[in-house]
């Protein structure tokens, strides 16, 4: 029963998507295109151009014409760097070697850096424009606390899980695109989260001839360092905030103990409410009111308004009275009784 549920809703929430999608002439535009890249790189088997074994045996030639062209050749890198990453395509990592391999340590972590954020922003980009209003619309309830964490700590969050290298980027790339964070936001905390691990790859790829697999540079030491590096900004953040509350509670000293549980300032509605609960449960409480206990509900807004409306409506009654079947009444309003009934 529970899978033939899951089944159930995960096809319903495919059909709304597919819906979502198909009904608007230009993302069903975008979604073809999509597929005839995807088809177009499926044919011409670019796939094994995207490997370590094709890159060491064209190695020398690559470098031979990137020496008689070298404007021309970082600028096809660049571009094909740009189209592998924002397509998601399985070949990042190998583009990251190359650019060590074909440009040198300084120019390769420039371009690839500055191509892998662009690729990385046009995927989210992608995926922002084709999901990101259909997925909020469906799960609107249950994302309500994911976005106000993104709201309030995206940057940290994507530049954190950037840091690893073990999280793939294009999950990230499209995970972050169905969340509220800017464009902006998304592009330089990429450029800056990745650069660490860019310049790794980069630099390794320097020294291509020597490596025979690109999972074999991600050292168990490696990962631990950059998970360090990752958990510095949330170490950082916890530092600022503990600087602030004692700057708030400079001049003051706090006392051993404490003659109440619970002091709440103003009896309205709410604070009547949170006093009475915590008196409940038997905490010690202080309620602090400079005025009217009940706040405005009470003394001038619904209560009092509810105690008009029914004078005003016997009044109504009594005035009508022929209308029910009664003999005629004379009703004369006392609005001082009426006031201290309120």
């Amino acid at each position: 029963m529970f899978q033939t549920r899951c089944f159930l809703q995960r096809n319903l929430i495919a059909d709304h998507l597919r819906r979502t999608i198909l009904n608007t002439p230009k993302k069903l535009l975008l979604v073809l295109l999509l597929i005839l890249s995807g088809g177009a790189i499926f044919v011409f088997d670019v796939g094994q151009y995207l490997n370590l074994q094709y890159l060491q045996s064209q190695l020398s030639d690559i470098r031979a014409y990137v020496t008689a062209e070298p404007l021309i050749s970082g600028a096809v890198f660049f571009a094909v760097y740009v189209l592998v990453t924002s397509l998601s395509l399985p070949g990042a990592a190998i583009m990251t070697l190359a650019a060590g391999a074909i440009f040198g340590l300084l120019k390769g972590v420039v371009l690839a850096s500055f191509a892998a954020s662009v690729g990385a922003t046009l995927a989210f980009l992608v995926t922002r424009y084709l999901l990101h209003d259909a997925v909020q619309e469906k799960f609107s309830e249950r994302l309500k606390a994911i976005n106000r964490g993104v709201e309030r700590d995206g940057a940290l969050y994507l530049f954190s899980i950037r840091l690893v290298p073990i999280f793939p980027f294009f999950v990230i790339n499209l995970l972050m695109a169905l969340t509220p964070i800017r464009t902006w936001t998304f592009y330089w905390v990429s450029q800056v989260g990745m650069l660490a691990g860019t310049i790794v790859y980069v630099n390794a790829g320097t020294q291509l001839a020597q490596i025979s697999s690109p999972a074999g540079l991600l050292s168990s030491e490696l990962i631990v360092a950059f998970t360090l590096l990752a958990l510095l900004p949330w170490i950082g953040k916890a530092i600022v905030n503990r600087v602030q509350a004692m700057r708030v509670y400079r001049g003051w000293q706090k006392p051993k103990t404490f003659d109440r549980n619970l002091i709440v300032i103003g009896a309205g509605s709410a604070g009547l409410v949170s006093a009475y609960i915590a008196a409940t449960v038997k905490a010690s409480v202080t309620l602090i009111e400079r005025h009217r206990m009940g706040g405005d509900c009470l003394n001038t807004g619904c209560v009092p308004s509810k105690a008009l409306i029914k004078s005003a409506q016997v009044y109504h009654f009594a005035n009508t009275a022929p209308r029910y079947g009664l003999k005629p009444l004379v009703p004369e309003a006392d609005f001082a009784a009426i006031m201290q009934r309120v």
